[in-house]
């Protein structure tokens, strides 16, 4: 997952916390908007008026707008709420509105200002159109006189690259006959979004109207605290390969893409065709025979052959003529016992999760997502667990989120994504974070960045087994959406998660990710216990001979996918005393090392630029310490199972 060092944009704002009886009316204004007591509004308003301000500036309105119902909004406007009051980032009720029609039309009824625009540089139409399906929204907003022009931040940040990062056609079909122009960085960009979803169709339409085939994208995207990110000069063709969508990698191809194109790690279209797990040997065929080089090399030395055997997909290697590979799992000498085992990958995890916050500058899901849903797990199973280990992540998730408020209500894009919220969310929905404003504008991002047909993608985005598909996203969305919407939401978040859990039945699992998050999406959803059970027998019959899961069905029994498969099973209910239960356990304990580690290879093509960050296995230490933290989750119940058992022969 993309790293994350936060940066306040409150910073330089002179922002100041409040404090007596101002403080005071806006917690309760907030209070009862996101809850819907809406006689408590009322009263609110008769005692305090509706131009409460928090120490961001913000007024009753725009919480109403972001998180409350419609209702509270009209309630406020009844009461002549400033409908263009701008807090201190100059944002507006409308911004924060614009996935809502009928609040769009309530507040563009009362004089809204459709051009307002945020010291971000966003307008009401650029937020809308960063959202799939908004089509009346930004077509309203353009009836009553959004100026496209107002609407660009930048060069790269305007409504047409915000719909096409959005996958939505019809908005994009629609600002195009409105005579955006495609030339230049916006064109570019618009390209790359297109080609990333496989979206056949706005590629084809970008193409025709004469965006470069092989534009590529700026060198460098940025940096974090140990030095550049390397991604950059990425062409459309990269993209599209990764998005599996064989008719858009053709369509490239016929307007002569370069197939040999290589992005600022030397990474080809053909590697990157290759390094996943859902690869389509159709795709690869095109690249080859279209002239790709499977044996060029990239920076760190790697061949397209190299990436065919890291993945060891039967129809990839007899495409390119290789033998599958073989690996003999990491073993100690002897199992290890389980009261031991649990303590030395606890130690292990407590430091490393300090060491990298410190060395990385940034909480990842590798490193504190997945490490305190471990501890977690580890406390109700009733093992010993510091209160460090135990509220770190919730600290961390904290620090990170509440800098980033304004800009998810805003739609602005952040580091990793739709990834870092939702891994940020799973921690949160683990720890039982109370909900507030952080949770409330991050399941407000979340929920405007969901896909028409429910579904959350990420588009050119796939690296096993972590970031690796659209099931897990979307069961992650379901998951924080059904625990923290806000009450004045509910029916809308409701009907989003019912949108996902539909989408979500419709889906063949491949990978071990994919069955584990198929099934808890379901549990999540309400799904009745039959289909999960269904789901769970599914699971358990990928369960190989030796005890343990593979992460694919041509991979070896590794500690992640058991990890994951058991803590997956037991949360739909399966006992830890369970026969494939303990056959897991004991493949965990016989493949811990002595240091309590958990070694797995990494497979997803590096750009995070490298540092020790206080676990193993070096090149290999982030996806270790994620199995390290998933075989300890799944652990947990076995030793809790045990203790009891102890306890009763007694």
């Amino acid at each position: 997952m993309v790293k994350w060092t936060m940066v306040c944009c409150a910073v330089g704002l002179g922002l100041t916390a409040l404090a007596g009886p101002a403080a005071d009316a806006s917690e309760k204004f907030y209070q009862a908007i996101r809850n819907n007591r809406l006689d408590e509004v009322k009263d609110l308003v008769k005692t305090s008026g509706t131009d409460v301000r928090d120490r961001r500036g913000t007024t009753p309105l725009m919480i109403a707008a972001a998180f409350g119902s419609i209702d509270a909004m009209k309630l406020l406007l009844d009461a002549k709420a400033d409908v263009n009051a701008k807090n201190a980032f100059d944002a507006t009720a409308l911004m924060w509105s614009v996935t809502d029609l009928a609040k769009v039309r309530l507040l563009l009824d009362h004089g809204a200002d459709v051009n307002a625009k945020s010291k971000q540089g966003r307008t009401p139409l650029l937020i809308a159109a960063s959202s799939n399906g908004t089509l009346p929204v930004v077509k309203l907003l353009l009836a009553k006189g959004a100026d496209l022009k107002v609407a660009i931040a930048d060069p790269t940040t305007t409504p047409l690259a915000a719909a096409t990062n959005a996958n939505d056609t019809a908005v994009t079909r629609l600002l195009l006959e409105k005579g955006v122009s495609v030339k230049g960085p916006d064109g570019l960009m618009a390209l790359l979004s297109a080609a990333s979803f496989g979206n056949v169709e706005l590629t084809k339409v970008l193409l025709d109207r004469g965006v470069d085939v092989n534009a590529k994208s700026p060198p460098l995207l940025g940096g974090v605290k140990n030095g550049p990110i390397e991604l950059g000069l990425i062409t459309a063709l990269q993209l599209a390969v990764v998005s599996g969508s064989a008719e858009t990698v053709k369509l490239l191809l016929a307007h002569h893409a370069d197939v040999n194109a290589q992005d600022v790690r030397g990474m080809t279209p053909v590697m990157l065709a290759v390094a996943q797990d859902r690869a389509q040997p159709e795709v690869i065929h095109m690249l080859i025979a279209a002239g790709a080089d499977p044996g060029a090399k990239s920076k760190l030395g790697e061949t397209t052959f190299d990436w065919a055997r890291k993945f060891n997909a039967p129809r990839v290697l007899k495409q390119l003529q290789l033998q599958p590979a073989t690996f003999a799992a990491t073993r100690s000498e002897q199992q290890t016992p389980l009261k031991q085992a649990l303590g030395r990958s606890a130690a292990l995890m407590e430091s490393a999760s300090g060491t990298f916050f410190v060395e990385g500058g940034c909480a990842s899901c590798h490193s504190h997502n997945l490490p305190a849903a471990a501890s977690q797990a580890l406390r109700a199973a009733g093992f010993t667990v510091s209160d460090e280990a135990a509220s770190r992540g919730s600290k961390e998730m904290r620090v990170a989120f509440n800098a980033a408020e304004q800009i998810l209500l805003q739609q602005i894009p952040i580091p990793g994504g739709i990834d870092t919220m939702q891994f940020g969310m799973f921690q949160m929905v683990t720890d039982k974070m109370e909900a507030g404003w952080t949770t409330d504008a991050l399941v407000h991002s979340i929920a405007g960045r969901q896909m028409q047909d429910g579904s959350w993608q990420f588009p050119g985005v796939i690296r096993s087994p972590i970031e690796d598909g659209n099931i897990t996203r979307t069961a992650l969305g379901i998951r924080a959406l059904s625990f923290y919407a806000p009450a004045g939401l509910k029916k809308d978040y409701n009907a989003r998660v019912a949108k996902a859990g539909y989408w979500l039945r419709k889906q063949r699992p491949l990978t071990i990710d994919d069955y584990s998050y198929q099934m808890l999406g379901l549990k999540w959803v309400g799904g009745d216990g039959a289909e999960v059970s269904k789901l769970a027998a599914a699971l358990k019959a990928r369960q190989n001979p030796d005890g343990g899961w593979a992460q694919t069905p041509h991979l070896w029994s590794d500690a992640y996918a058991t990890g994951q498969a058991l803590s997956a099973l037991h949360e739909c209910g399966v006992p830890a005393t369970a026969a494939e239960y303990q056959r897991g356990t004991e493949f965990l304990l016989r493949t811990q090392l002595a240091d309590g580690s958990w070694h797995v290879r990494s497979r997803a093509p590096k750009f995070q630029p490298y540092f020790q960050g206080g676990f193993p296995h070096d090149h290999d230490q982030w996806i270790s310490m994620a199995a390290t933290a998933w075989a300890t989750t799944a652990l947990a119940p076995a030793y809790a199972a045990a203790e009891k058992q102890v306890a009763s022969a007694k």
